[in-house]
């Protein structure tokens, strides 16, 4: 068990390096750390694990209230999907 937890923190080093590199705009970081990923076949495990942190940072950040995180989150997507062309051309 401690073993498996072990391996677990392990593979989300990698994803709390890449959202610093973010934070700090160091895109060299950040680009590396994706290519070492893709390159090890990893790159999906980067991806949830990336998701799963940023989820926590978020959470703790907001004091752990998920309704302000969720409506951040609902804003955030509703601004990213504005003028994105949906069918017929037409903007979503």
């Amino acid at each position: 068990m401690a073993q498996q937890r072990a391996a677990t923190l392990r593979r989300r080093i990698p994803a709390y390096a890449l959202l610093r590199a973010c934070v700090i705009q160091d895109q060299d970081a950040a680009l590396l750390l994706v290519d070492q990923a893709r390159q090890a076949g990893s790159l999906d495990l980067l991806v949830f694990n990336v998701a799963y942190v940023a989820a926590r940072a978020m959470l703790s950040a907001e004091a752990y209230d998920m309704a302000k995180v969720l409506a951040a989150l609902d804003h955030w997507l509703q601004v990213a999907s504005s003028g994105v062309p949906g069918p017929k051309g037409q903007a979503a």
